[in-house]
């Protein structure tokens, strides 16, 4: 009946292991009390039958894990989320098999050394141990809802190989990743033939140090370059929200030892005053471009303008240049 109560309530695919495991552990400990009565005349037996009962249970999913473990490195699951809660499960198992250690420990001493006569004393050593079992069960228990949920909460940065297929993912908080490039939307506000830099608050990833543009973000688990670049025109720019980025180039960047993915987007505006009236004061300016093409090795700009600003120059700036004198 419990199982059925836990596979109606579905928590049997969300805890399966630990599902099986109690599954066991009964099934163990109801066939020890069957086959040793003598023992289940005092608490202190009844309990030493149920740790050790974990115990075995214990060593048969050790067991069970070693010989289906995956050969290949490759096989691993390399999701970060599953990774952490695979490790909190590993630690709450070894601090109850360390716990049921000790306890069986006591309780032999107890069998030992204290007469029949001593009943009283006996049945402390049982609230004692129900206790303190009880209390680790809790702790740990609200320890891992604790976690779950907050990963649940966590918003994540897909991996990408270089063919853009999805390898892992990693969290916001911690966004680093030796298997692959994390994707990075940026977006390039033009006006005529200038460009709007900041200076860089932030050198944190995906920001870098020197002048750059305010406009980026990590590309997150279930959001489209496109949805991200139109999010960032509707932040900042409250009085033009009908402006729509454009998709300009897709290219590979290495910041930090971090490889990057770097998705690039543009957005002109008719006129560079447009820019005052967004959410966030401005704290840049409009730069020509021609001044800042022979300085992009410098350090006063960022790495990414590199690749961005000689495409830009030749794509979107060229078109503006070429419509503005064909015009009377």
């Amino acid at each position: 009946m419990c199982i059925l109560l836990i596979r109606a309530l579905g928590w049997l695919a969300v805890n399966r292991s630990v599902v099986g495991q109690s599954v066991l552990v009964s099934l163990l400990w109801g066939l020890s009390l069957l086959a040793l009565p003598r023992l289940c005349q005092h608490p202190l037996g009844v309990q030493g039958l149920l740790l050790v009962s974990y115990l075995i249970s214990s060593l048969v999913l050790l067991t069970y894990r070693w010989y289906t473990r995956p050969k290949d490195l490759n096989q691993q699951c390399s999701c970060i989320r599953g990774k952490i809660l695979r490790a909190e499960r590993l630690r709450f198992e070894r601090i109850l098999s360390a716990f049921s250690i000790l306890a069986l420990g006591f309780i032999l001493v107890n069998l030992e050394i204290c007469p029949l006569e001593w009943a009283r004393l006996r049945s402390i050593s049982s609230m004692l141990i129900a206790a303190f079992a009880g209390g680790i069960y809790t702790l740990e228990s609200l320890h891992l809802i604790w976690v779950n949920k907050r990963l649940q909460h966590e918003v994540w940065i897909p991996v990408m190989n270089d063919k853009q297929q999805i390898i892992g993912r990693v969290p916001m908080t911690t966004p680093r990743s030796g298997q692959g490039r994390l994707p990075v939307v940026r977006l390039i506000t033009t006006t005529e033939h200038m460009v709007y830099l900041e200076q860089a608050e932030r050198i944190t990833l995906p920001s870098t140090s020197g002048y750059d543009t305010p406009f980026i973000a990590w590309l997150t688990e279930g959001c489209q370059p496109e949805q991200v670049a139109q999010e960032l025109i509707d932040l900042r720019f409250c009085g033009i929200r009908r402006a729509h980025p454009r998709f300009l180039l897709h290219y590979h960047e290495t910041l930090d030892g971090q490889p990057l993915s770097v998705y690039l987007f543009s957005v002109e505006i008719e006129d560079p005053r447009l820019l005052l009236i967004d959410c966030l004061p401005t704290k840049g300016k409009w730069w020509p471009i021609e001044h800042v093409t022979p300085r992009l090795s410098e350090r006063d700009f960022a790495p990414y303008l590199r690749s961005e600003l000689p495409y830009l120059e030749q794509t979107v700036l060229l078109a503006h240049r070429l419509r503005s004198s064909s015009q009377p």
